[in-house]
């Protein structure tokens, strides 16, 4: 247990990971990555770390399953274990240290 948890806060510690993460927990269906999140300045160099580092991170950690041909990602078969803990994180934003979004 010890080591997903360790995954999870490391796969939290990054905010487009995070929106991702927070995205699928609001939504079991699919979901388009193929935007960059809003307010970042460079979305080019976002949409380059989101493919190549943020993605595959969450992919390896079985968080998500990812096609990189129609670029949508979904629940991964991991997702479960790590979902209570992500609602608690979600439901208290307010509350954390850090902006969350």
């Amino acid at each position: 247990m010890e080591a997903i948890q360790n995954r999870l806060f490391d796969a939290l510690s990054n905010g487009q990971r995070r929106r991702i993460l927070f995205t699928l927990l609001e939504r079991e269906d699919q979901i388009n990555i193929d935007s960059p999140p809003d307010g970042v300045e460079d979305r080019h160099g976002a949409a380059i770390d989101r493919r190549h580092v943020h993605l595959p991170k969450l992919a390896d950690y079985g968080f998500i399953e990812w096609d990189q041909r129609a670029n949508v990602a979904t629940r991964g078969p991991q997702f479960a274990e790590i979902e209570p803990m992500l609602r608690v994180v979600a439901d208290n934003r307010e509350l954390l240290p850090v902006t969350l979004e």
